[in-house]
């Protein structure tokens, strides 16, 4: 049987990707806050993503055991759940880190004249320490449970 939580790992690269072309630049074809939709969806994928490992039943409950812990220890997924569970209730009451964590500065680039027009966006996250790229704290997201996985074996 595979293991279930491979799909929400899919689903959270799959985020990724998205922002990827949009902090590179990606074609212009829809209504700004879309893009700002797709990099919510990362946020809220990539922090789920430990509620697949700790319910698919393919995982050992050792490791399954482990994924709070990992979170606790990681800088980036402990943002990560801050911003995922704000963007879910509208006001954070339970913080994981202590820098509470808000988008802040958004910089758009539109290149018009030239044919199909491209949009980019950088996004900034505020916290209590200073701003932090957006795009950067999704590749360490990326990075840090992809270091949980190979860890466990789960690569």
């Amino acid at each position: 049987m595979a293991a279930a939580y491979r799909e929400q790992y899919e689903r959270m690269k799959r985020w990724y990707d998205r922002f990827m072309e949009l902090d590179r630049g990606r074609l212009h074809e829809a209504p700004s806050d879309n893009y700002l939709d797709d990099i919510y969806a990362f946020f809220m994928n990539c922090y789920h993503f430990k509620d697949w490992i700790k319910n698919d039943s393919t995982v050992a409950v050792s490791i399954q055991q482990q994924v709070e812990a990992h979170i606790k220890s990681n800088r980036s997924l402990k943002l990560c759940a801050d911003i995922c569970n704000s963007l879910k209730h509208l006001h954070l009451k339970r913080r994981r880190s202590n820098e509470n964590p808000m988008f802040g500065r958004k910089k758009f680039r539109l290149v018009l004249g030239q044919e199909p027009p491209t949009i980019s966006l950088k996004y900034e996250v505020d916290t209590t320490t200073g701003p932090i790229d957006a795009f950067s704290l999704a590749t360490e997201c990326i990075d840090a449970w992809d270091s949980f996985l190979a860890a466990n074996g789960m690569g």
